[in-house]
């Protein structure tokens, strides 16, 4: 199964799954707190803890994955991520307290990485002139997922409750794990003789030396950070307006999944030969505006339709910058440059929403106020990306390629 079109349907499909499984612990995480008896102050700093020590986790080990990946094998590392994923659900159905839902956040943690992975793998066997609608279709698994995850995951809480709910999580991490474990096939690999550790030290270096990574990865940075505060406290800032909190949050997510899902596919007609980085400012200041507003939204429907507009920039901020990194880094190393944007997303998601939740306790509002601040640095980084010449990253490239081959 080496043809590019398989191996996208079968990154879909896995890519889905596994966002089913994990929407449900964003979305329905401060219920689960509060089933477990927590009050609302409590659920307010926990839900942005928990969050921020899943990430803690992630992001010292994000500069590894794709430096073991192209050594040893892809496929291993994203399977890796499924089931430990599963392992973590099955501990959330059964915990007894917070501390139990803690360690199941923190194996979550080591679950994070595969996605780079996995669009680097897809990147590996698919014709340049197809590549943006590939990474769109896998990027648009996430958002179909979160468009049917919340209000299934509302109508499953009523028939079996929040543990079942996990339960079922369970087993869709598994089904994902089984299939990439027997149909993915692993892409061809460059042969490398140096170290694991001199082989990310070597990417690290190309990233910071080259001005169009360094600032396409402080996008990631600053981007992530801000959806990661809004999806946390979206929940909570939901159950503040909301007589009958858990149909809010499973219709408002469900509708919002859907607009990401339709954009992401649109956004796939932005990417151009370098990349449509160009469209990234633009679409960090609309984020910017309804961020504003969803910390301000005085009823429901305005909180929603703040959020379905917000799914706008949401979707095409992952596939541009994907596209541009494919655009300005060299084939050969792509899958550790790609696989290395983990490193950003996870420190954002560590970062952000740990000061979200010191800011937290004064009100929710505040708290998703770090996320706009964030969006509008994104603002000001996106500007500097689209400044970046072709011909510098022309000469950036020829020099690299003549460093390694010395």
């Amino acid at each position: 199964m080496r043809d590019w079109r398989a191996v996208n349907g079968l990154f879909l499909v896995s890519t889905f799954l596994e966002g089913l499984a994990f929407g449900h612990t964003t979305a329905y995480m401060p219920l689960f707190l509060a089933e477990l008896g927590l009050t609302p102050a409590e659920i307010s700093a926990w839900t942005g803890l928990l969050y921020a020590a899943m990430t803690a986790v992630a992001f010292p080990l994000a500069p590894f994955w794709g430096a073991v990946a192209e050594r040893y094998s892809r496929r291993l590392v994203i399977v890796r991520s499924q089931y430990l994923a599963a392992l973590a659900y099955l501990l959330l159905s059964f915990a007894p307290n917070v501390w139990v839902v803690l360690v199941a956040r923190i194996l979550l943690g080591l679950t994070f990485g595969n996605i780079a992975v996995v669009i680097a793998t897809q990147a590996a066997f698919t014709p340049k002139h197809h590549l943006g609608m590939s990474i769109a279709t896998i990027q648009a698994a996430m958002p179909v997922a979160a468009s049917i995850g919340p209000p299934v995951g509302a109508v499953l809480i009523e028939a079996i409750g929040l543990r079942g709910l996990f339960l079922v999580d369970t087993s869709l991490a598994l089904i994902a794990a089984l299939l990439v474990t027997f149909l993915m096939p692993e892409p061809e690999r460059h042969s490398r003789t140096t170290s694991i550790l001199a082989r990310t030290g070597q990417t690290l270096s190309l990233v910071w030396r080259q001005r169009g990574l360094r600032w396409n990865f402080l996008c990631w940075l600053l981007s992530v950070g801000a959806r990661a505060v809004v999806e946390v406290y979206l929940p909570v800032r939901i159950t503040e307006i909301a007589e009958n909190p858990a149909p809010a949050i499973g219709f408002i997510l469900g509708v919002s999944g859907i607009v990401t899902a339709v954009s992401t596919l649109a956004t796939s007609r932005l990417v151009d030969d370098h990349g449509g980085i160009r469209w990234f400012v633009p679409s960090m200041l609309l984020a910017t505006v309804v961020t504003c507003g969803i910390a301000v939204a005085p009823n429901l429907w305005v909180l929603a339709a703040l959020t379905w507009i917000r799914a706008l920039p949401f979707a095409a901020a992952n596939t541009i910058l994907y596209a541009h990194l494919t655009r300005v880094v060299p084939p050969v190393d792509q899958t550790a440059v790609l696989s290395l944007t983990p490193m950003p997303r996870n420190t954002a998601m560590f970062l952000f929403p740990i000061a979200a939740a010191a800011i937290a306790p004064f009100g929710v509002s505040l708290a998703i106020g770090v996320g706009a601040a964030a969006y509008l640095g994104a603002v000001v980084v996106g500007w500097l990306t689209a400044r970046v010449t072709p011909a510098e990253i022309a000469a950036r490239q020829r020099a690299h390629e003549a460093e390694v081959g010395a």
